[in-house]
Formats: structure tokens, C-alpha cells, sequence
């Protein structure tokens, strides 16, 4: 599918991203670590340097010297002699010949230096003073790999790691894409059903509109201009109030669709309940009671409020035997209800969300053919927009209709 392609590319091209970044900063990280090791090697070493120099001048150097470290040596060199040495030299003489000038630490790196019964390399600093044997050099070396064995653990940790948290940023990435993805492609579902429903729908009234104009015109040819015509512009006049609340049903669901914002105000809905009331009596013949309409005061746009009003009992009336009820106070807890009732044949528990659907028709005596299909969608789509619910409630005789919207 279109949007699952859109959702695996979005994904590559964050989880790309992602490993770009994570590697410059894994990179990053193995340098800069990498540096400081180094330089708290060579901070390391240059302090040794100092407090044996400092005895050096006291002639006070122990002939073994300790605490180098296992990975390091320490080598004090007077008058060519060996005066004192870590133990990991053994017997061997002056580790360098190199003498740096007096009071100053230098570094060099020196090959095959003796370690027990093998040769190491050392990154090693030096500096010569003046003791009671005369000039007096010391060594202290630090061997690479105690660096490298560092980074090293550092890089093998960072291969294992980086890898575990690109599957779960990607994974995390995945979700949040088709997270953020879902309203866009809920958005263009229902764009491309409302566009293909309208569509269907309009066709019926055009293609009324093409038949009995080719009658018309196939009578008129034949100088019948009779009552056959009025009938014509009867029926045409029909289907044009039809198609202009269809449009006028469309055009408030495609503004429900995009969430504008419209303004409230303090109103009572039982006087909307009342006009309502009175506007359908002088069209139909069936009986409306609205004895159970009392107070509720509420915010909301008296327009949308109307609408849905009108829609709920023009449903009613539509399907009623003989009569229809309508009720609406403020329930206990505060919320404004509003009921309709009809003793029509009423509605399968099956098919009690359905009937909220865009152009949906039920199988039964219930079917809308004399609507346009969309008022109890607009029914819901007020309400939502009130902050409200409605719902097909269980009725003993036909069926009742139950709106909740926040009270005053």
C-alpha cells in the first residue's frame, strides 16, 4: 500500500540518518577517549618522572623501584650505572643513552625495551638531574597498550551497543512515524471515500435529471405539452431541492472534516428544540410531542445545534407510524440529554453505530430513500464537535435516539 510504502520510507531514511549520526559520534567519542587516555598516561608518567628526580638529588633512589604499574617501567641511570630500576628490567643496563638537558621532561618513544623474558615497546619521558653520583638521568616509560587495551574494550562496547540501539530507535522510529502518519492517511481515506460517495450519489439525481428531460423532449417533437409537462417540472424541482441538501449536507461534513473551529455561545436548547418542533408540525401529519422538552442551557453554535435537531426529527417523522416524541432537560450529573423517539419498526442492535455512517442504507423499513443519507452523520458530527456523544438507546416500541452534550 501507498502509505505503508511512504511509513518503510520515511523509517529508512530516519534509521540512515540515524546511523550517520551515531557513527561521527561513536567516532567521535573513540578519539577524544582515546586522547584522554593518553594524556592521563603521559600526566601519570611525568609525575613519576618528577618524585624520582626529586630523590635523585637526595641520592636517596631505591634500587627497586616500585609502583610503575604492571604495564610500565621506572630506571634511574647516574654515571652510566644502573642505580635503581622496576623490576620488570631484571639485570639490564641503561634502557637509552639519550640524556635530556637538565631540568627539562622529555618523551620519546623507545623499541625493545626488556620486559621479564620479552621486549616492549614505551612511550617514555625523561629528565636529568644533578645528585650526590653527579648527573643523574631518570626513565619512566608507559607501554601503548595499556591505551589501546582502553579503547580497545571502548570500541567493542560501542559495536555491540550502537547496533542494539539502531533496532530500537528504528523500531521506535517505525512506531512514531505511523503514529504521526495516521491522521494524514486517516485523513486522505476518508477524503477518497467522501469523494467517491458524493460522486455515486450524485449520479442518481443527474441521471433523473437526463431521463425525463429526453421524455420532455421526445414529447415536446410530439406537440404534447400537457400536463406531462407540469409533472416533468414538478419531479425536476424534486430532485433540485434534493441535490441542493445533499450539496448543503457535504459542505458541512467536508468543514466537520478539517476541525474548523466555530464560535459558541450561552444558549437554551430547548427553545432550538421548540422552533425545531413547530417547523415540522406544519409539514407533516404526524404527531410530535414535546411535552418532556424542559430547560437546558448549554454553549454551543445555535446553527449546528439546529441542524442537528432538525435532522433527528426529520429521521423520526420519516419513520414513524403516527408519532414521535422528543424530550430534553439537564440530567443529574449535570449533562444536557436530548431524546427522540419514533414507533416506527426501529433498528437491529446490529446496525445501531451503522446508521451513523456517510450514505449508509439499511436493508429494512428503515431505509432513507427520501434523505440524503448524511443526516445522522451530521447528527454525530455536531455532537462531537459539542463535546457530546449520541446513541441509539433500547426502546420498546420503534427507535430512540440519545444525545449528551456538556451541560452549561
Amino acid at each position: 500500500m501507498a502509505a505503508d510504502r511512504v511509513r518503510w520510507r520515511l523509517t529508512v531514511v530516519a534509521a540512515a540518518t540515524t546511523l550517520v549520526v551515531l557513527a561521527v559520534a561513536a567516532t567521535g567519542l573513540v578519539l577524544a577517549f582515546t586522547r584522554s587516555q593518553s594524556e592521563a598516561a603521559d600526566d601519570l608518567a611525568r609525575a613519576r618522572v618528577a618524585e624520582l628526580a626529586a630523590r635523585a638529588e637526595q641520592g636517596r633512589v631505591p634500587a627497586l623501584v616500585t609502583d610503575v604499574g604492571d604495564d610500565g617501567f621506572a630506571q634511574v641511570v647516574a654515571g652510566g650505572r644502573v642505580v635503581g630500576a622496576s623490576a620488570s628490567l631484571g639485570e639490564s643496563g641503561p634502557v637509552a643513552d639519550w640524556r635530556p638537558p637538565a631540568g627539562v621532561q622529555a618523551v620519546r618513544d623507545l623499541e625493545a625495551v626488556p620486559d621479564d623474558d620479552e621486549t616492549e615497546d614505551y612511550r617514555t619521558w625523561a629528565t636529568t638531574v644533578t645528585g650526590p653520583d653527579g648527573p643523574t638521568t631518570v626513565y619512566v616509560g608507559t607501554a601503548p597498550e595499556v591505551v589501546g587495551e582502553s579503547v580497545r574494550r571502548l570500541v567493542v562496547s560501542l559495536l555491540v551497543g550502537l547496533p542494539l540501539l539502531l533496532a530500537v530507535s528504528t523500531l521506535l522510529l517505525w512506531l512514531l512515524v505511523g503514529r504521526v502518519l495516521r491522521p494524514v492517511h486517516e485523513s486522505h481515506r476518508r477524503q477518497r471515500e467522501f469523494v467517491a460517495d458524493a460522486a455515486h450519489e450524485l449520479q442518481s439525481p443527474l441521471a433523473s435529471y437526463r431521463a425525463q428531460l429526453e421524455v420532455a423532449q421526445l414529447e415536446v417533437l410530439r406537440e404534447d405539452r400537457g400536463e406531462s409537462w407540469r409533472a416533468t417540472v414538478r419531479d425536476l424541482l424534486a430532485e433540485i431541492d434534493r441535490m441542493e441538501r445533499l450539496v448543503r449536507d457535504l459542505l458541512f461534513l467536508s468543514r466537520d472534516d478539517e476541525r474548523h473551529q466555530v464560535p459558541t455561545t450561552m444558549l437554551d436548547l430547548d427553545d432550538v428544540v421548540l422552533e425545531e418542533v413547530a417547523r415540522l408540525r406544519s409539514g407533516t401529519s404526524t404527531t410530535i410531542d414535546a411535552s418532556g422538552v424542559t430547560a437546558a442551557p448549554l454553549r454551543g453554535h445555535r446553527g449546528d445545534l439546529g441542524r442537528m435537531v432538525r435532522n433527528l426529527l426529520a429521521n423520526a417523522a420519516r419513520h414513524a407510524a403516527v408519532r414521535v416524541e422528543v424530550a430534553c432537560g439537564v440530567a443529574p450529573d449535570g449533562t444536557v440529554v436530548l431524546t427522540v423517539s419514533d414507533d416506527g419498526p426501529g433498528i437491529e442492535p446490529g446496525q445501531r453505530e451503522r446508521v451513523f455512517e456517510r450514505f449508509w442504507r439499511a436493508d429494512t423499513a428503515r431505509s432513507d430513500s427520501g434523505s440524503t443519507g448524511l443526516g445522522l452523520s451530521i447528527v454525530r458530527a455536531v455532537a462531537e464537535r459539542h463535546g457530546g456523544t449520541v446513541a441509539v438507546v433500547d426502546s420498546s416500541v420503534g427507535a430512540r435516539f440519545e444525545v449528551r452534550l456538556p451541560g452549561a
